[in-house]
C-alpha cells in the first residue's frame, strides 16, 4: 500500500477510537516527546550528580511512554480490526515490556556509543572534505538502521501477550526480517507526516495530541501488513 492508503486506514480506526481515550494518550505522548528537550535544556544550566541522575529517570520515563503509545494504539488497532477487549491506558508497561524495552535500550545505547567512537578516531584523520562525507554516510547509515528497527516495540508486545520466550536479539532479528524491502515505504510513510509535525510545531505542540495517535496507528498498520505479506511469501 502506498502511504496515502495507510495514512486513509489510519484516519478511519482513529474515527473508531473515543475522543477522550485518544487525545488523552495523545496529550501524553506530546509530552514524553517535549522531556528530552527540556532536560536537555535543564542540564545545560545545572550540574551535579543528582540533578543528572533526576533528568536521566525523566528521559528513561519519556522513552517508556512513547513506547507505550505505540503498543496502546497498536492493540486498538487490532481491536478495531479484529475485535476484542480495549487495551489498557497502560499496556505497554507490565514488568516484561519494560524488562525488555531496557535490554533493547541497552544493546542501541552501546552499540551508537561504539560507532560513535569509531567514527570519531577516523574523522580525526581525515581531511575535513572527507570528513564531512563520512558524516553524511553516518546519517544515512542511522537513518536505515532506526528504518530496520521500527517494529521491534511490537515485535515485543506480540511476544508479551502470545508468551512466546525469545531473547531480545531474536526480537530484533524479527524486526530486520519485517522490514526487509520495506525500508523506502516505510521512509515515505513517515515523511509523509512531515507537514504535519511542521503545523503541530506552530501550535506549540497541541496539535500533537491528534497527530501523535493518527501517526502510531499509520505504522501500526504497517506493521500488520507487513506481518501478512511475509506470512504470505513464506506459503
Amino acid at each position: 500500500m502506498k502511504a496515502k492508503e495507510i495514512r486513509a486506514l489510519a484516519r478511519e480506526n482513529l474515527k473508531q477510537i473515543p475522543k477522550k481515550i485518544y487525545m488523552s494518550m495523545g496529550l501524553l505522548l506530546v509530552v514524553a516527546n517535549i522531556i528530552p528537550s527540556v532536560v536537555n535544556q535543564v542540564t545545560d544550566s545545572k550540574s551535579g550528580v543528582g540533578v543528572n541522575i533526576i533528568f536521566f529517570l525523566l528521559e528513561i520515563a519519556a522513552v517508556l511512554l512513547t513506547a507505550n503509545g505505540y503498543i496502546f494504539f497498536y492493540r486498538w488497532r487490532n481491536k478495531i480490526q479484529k475485535g476484542g477487549e480495549e487495551p489498557n491506558a497502560w499496556c505497554g508497561l507490565t514488568g516484561q515490556h519494560i524488562a525488555r524495552l531496557a535490554v533493547y535500550g541497552v544493546i542501541v545505547s552501546v552499540t551508537l556509543a561504539i560507532v560513535a567512537v569509531i567514527v570519531g578516531l577516523v574523522i580525526s584523520q581525515v581531511p575535513v572534505a572527507v570528513s564531512i562525507i563520512l558524516l553524511i554516510l553516518l546519517v544515512v547509515l542511522l537513518v536505515w538502521i532506526e528504518l530496520r528497527l521500527t517494529y521491534v516495540v511490537y515485535v515485543i508486545d506480540d511476544d508479551v501477550r502470545t508468551g512466546q520466550k525469545r531473547s531480545v536479539w531474536a526480537e530484533i532479528g524479527a524486526s530486520w526480517k519485517l522490514t526487509k524491502g520495506r525500508v523506502w515505504k516505510l521512509l515515505c510513510l513517515k515523511l509523509s507526516f512531515l507537514g504535519w509535525y511542521i503545523l503541530t510545531a506552530f501550535t506549540l505542540g497541541i496539535l500533537g495530541i491528534w497527530l501523535m495517535p493518527y501517526y502510531n496507528l499509520a505504522i501500526a498498520e504497517t506493521y500488520e501488513q507487513s506481518k501478512e505479506e511475509l506470512l504470505i511469501s513464506n506459503k
